[in-house]
């Protein structure tokens, strides 16, 4: 063997045990820390009992590693037994306090179905339909919630986002203007931004988009 042959071998090795360390340590950074994820469980509990009065239970825990959420990494997934609405319960790095999403995820449920029928209705089966609210609204606009009201009462905006699965049409325009109508006088929502867009599968069928926001 000779000398550029046992380089080329030394820089091999040293280059796939880089690589393999890596991936080890991706893998354990994507991994869920078991201390972490009880602690906010803990937390959590306290807050909830601490919050709310409806019956409203832990059942998991969320891991964010891949950094959708800004201000924590780990939270626990709670429900109201009353209303069977799904939230977050997190520590707020920034603000350093205890949250919760439940307000964000009362609304949009509240909101959807009132106006998902009638725009199904409208355009027929959806390729996706999401509404979204910041996940801090109930503590900006201070909403109590075991009185948690409705979306109506409030000027959040929610982002709402309707895909349907073929080509435009030339008489889209009229029909998303009429959705926006039906949003804001009939479901009474007093702001927010409204885009429909064509899509199929997940995969963009036209780059045409409609968007308003009032």
């Amino acid at each position: 063997m000779n000398k550029k042959t046992k380089i080329g071998i030394g820089v091999f090795g040293i280059l796939a045990l880089c690589i393999g360390l890596f991936c080890f340590s991706f893998i354990q950074d994507m991994k869920e820390d078991e201390d972490e994820a009880r602690k906010v469980k803990i937390q959590a509990q306290e807050y909830i009992k601490n919050t709310f009065k409806d019956e409203t239970a832990i059942y998991d825990t969320l891991f964010d590693n891949m950094g959708n959420f800004p201000t924590f990494e780990y939270a626990a997934k709670a429900e109201n037994k009353k209303d069977h609405t799904q939230f977050l319960v997190y520590y707020n790095n920034e603000t350093k306090q205890m949250e919760d999403t439940y307000i964000a995820e009362k609304w949009e449920k509240e909101l959807e179905n009132r106006i998902r029928p009638s725009i199904e209705q409208k355009l027929g089966a959806l390729d996706e339909f999401w509404i979204e609210y910041d996940k801090r609204t109930g503590i900006t606009y201070n909403v109590n919630p075991n009185k948690p009201s409705s979306y109506k009462e409030y000027d959040a905006a929610p982002f709402i986002q309707i895909s349907i699965p073929r080509e435009p049409d030339k008489k889209d325009e009229e029909i998303f203007n009429e959705i926006v109508s039906f949003i804001q006088k009939d479901a009474g929502l007093k702001h927010g931004t409204v885009s429909m867009n064509y899509v199929k599968k997940g995969v963009p069928i036209d780059d045409k988009e409609w968007r308003k926001t009032f």
